[in-house]
């Protein structure tokens, strides 16, 4: 709880904000006292047997691939951070892949002929590493100079 906007005080502020719907703040107070439903929890109170990821065990069964050892549900393991999880990880993937193709489906019906703008990458054959082989793209920018830009971009982003 040392990160920004994850201290006790926020979570304060969070929990006696009355524009906070009760069902978020009982889902946050549920997960700090670490009895959030499932497998991990629900096996300590005797109410399953075993500990292991339902979803990643249909995608190992669906893989034929073995079940021993699958990861146990917890809260941070399909929760917090859904790429641990495999079967929630290709539901997040197919949920932003969706709304990319709704983004550009709509940019696409929003322009207009008269409009100079084109989309950099209209088709799924182009891709950053094609953009350089277009002249166009390396008058705007070398792609030496935006490696080196996005290099010190990622050294600004905080972990």
């Amino acid at each position: 709880m040392f990160r920004q906007n994850e201290s006790r005080a926020f979570l304060g502020k969070c929990l006696n904000d009355l524009r906070v719907p009760w069902r978020h703040k009982r889902r946050k107070m549920m997960a700090i006292a670490g009895i959030v439903p499932v497998a991990k929890w629900l096996a300590k109170i005797k109410q399953r047997s075993d500990k292991g990821c339902r979803l990643c065990k249909r995608m190992r069964e669906q893989r034929n691939a073995s079940t021993e050892n699958v990861p146990e549900e917890t809260y941070g393991h399909i929760g917090i951070n859904s790429a641990f999880c495999d079967g929630i990880a290709t539901t997040v993937m197919t949920a932003h892949h969706f709304i990319r193709r709704h983004l550009y489906a709509s940019m696409q019906a929003a322009h207009t002929p008269a409009s100079n703008l084109r989309s950099v990458t209209p088709d799924e054959n182009s891709s950053m590493n094609t953009l350089w082989q277009e002249k166009e793209i390396e008058q705007i920018c070398s792609r030496e100079s935006f490696t080196e830009k996005a290099a010190e971009n990622e050294k600004m982003i905080s972990v």
